[in-house]
């Protein structure tokens, strides 16, 4: 047999086999032609390769290329998933992708900026009442995180009245500290965007009896009540358990003290933000992105800090005094 018959690509019948082997790929109707593109005259493994170095637009772009592209890129783009509430469907029980779920490695919720639809008013109360998904969204977001056991990144972003950032914190820890994957996790990154006035309930003097009204699934979420500054220190403290895995974390909350404001002027705005990775022995870096108290453009100047080990160890000592 000569060189170039050694050589020959294997025939589709041959690929298709193997390909099936690997990769959820659907495939023409046997007897219909077809002419292999060059990534298919390659072995699996070689090609493989080939497509999981591409850029993340590049390996979407081959996936619109055609279905057999799109199938045998599907577990690559899995790795790292947005949510959505698509995506929300797609994994759940029953879902297309439910079989994928062990293949997910990176999590990212949503930008806040996309969960401002346009408010839904209860025309049947007699006061019209401002009705918004945030909290609704963050629930179902928090807990459809149990469909990925073996994440090692995990992005959660969202939007809270200030009112009630604090339950919401507490929330979200208690949720994602629980899960298997939570002690193999080598990044993690929280993102709080504070509101003041976007939600008329959560403001003025009947901030209590409207936290009352909301939905009772929203309630059991969040708490029976609303939580004070130092009852949150108290409650993520108890709630912390040791990141062993934890290589690199981030904080972008608007208004929080600055590590040298809880060093040196004793300010504890938003600590308890910190308190998840006092025990997280190996991490390497803690990026910490400060919003002015006012927004973005209010009085209090934006910042970024990095905190390493050191650092943090002092902040945490400094914390128990």
């Amino acid at each position: 047999m000569s060189r170039h018959q050694d050589r020959r690509p294997p025939a589709p019948q041959e690929k298709a086999t193997s390909l099936i082997s690997l990769f959820p790929t659907k495939f023409m109707k046997p007897g219909t032609p077809r002419i292999l593109s060059p990534l298919e005259h390659l072995p699996t493994d070689i090609a493989y390769i080939v497509v999981q170095n591409l850029a993340k637009g590049d390996l979407g772009n081959l996936a619109r290329c055609s279905s057999v592209c799109h199938d045998f890129t599907l577990l690559l783009r899995l790795r790292r998933i947005i949510l959505t509430s698509d995506g929300v469907r797609a994994f759940r029980d029953g879902g297309k992708y439910e079989m994928y779920r062990k293949y997910v490695r990176c999590v990212r919720f949503p930008d806040p900026s996309e969960w401002d639809p346009d408010p839904v008013w209860n025309e049947d109360e007699e006061i019209r009442t401002y009705r918004d998904p945030m909290i609704p969204a963050l629930r179902t977001y928090t807990s459809s995180l149990d469909y990925f056991p073996d994440i090692t990144e995990l992005h959660i972003s969202y939007k809270i009245p200030a009112a009630a950032e604090g339950n919401a914190f507490v929330a979200v820890y208690a949720s994602i500290s629980k899960q298997p994957f939570y002690q193999n996790l080598r990044k993690l990154e929280f993102l709080v965007e504070k509101t003041q006035d976007m939600a008329c309930y959560w403001t003025g003097k009947e901030l209590i009896s409207e936290y009352f009204r909301l939905g009772k699934d929203d309630r059991e979420f969040l708490g029976n009540q609303i939580l004070e500054e130092e009852d949150v220190n108290i409650a993520i403290r108890r709630l912390v358990v040791p990141a062993p895995s934890l290589k690199s974390a981030a904080i972008s909350v608007t208004g929080i003290a600055r590590p040298w404001e809880v060093l040196w002027m004793g300010k504890q705005n938003g600590l308890f933000y910190y308190y998840p990775f006092f025990q997280a022995p190996n991490l390497v870096e803690l990026v910490v992105n400060v919003k002015g108290s006012d927004g973005p453009e209010g009085s209090r100047s934006n910042s970024r800090s990095s905190l390493d080990m050191t650092q943090l160890k002092e902040l945490n000592n400094q914390t128990l005094r």
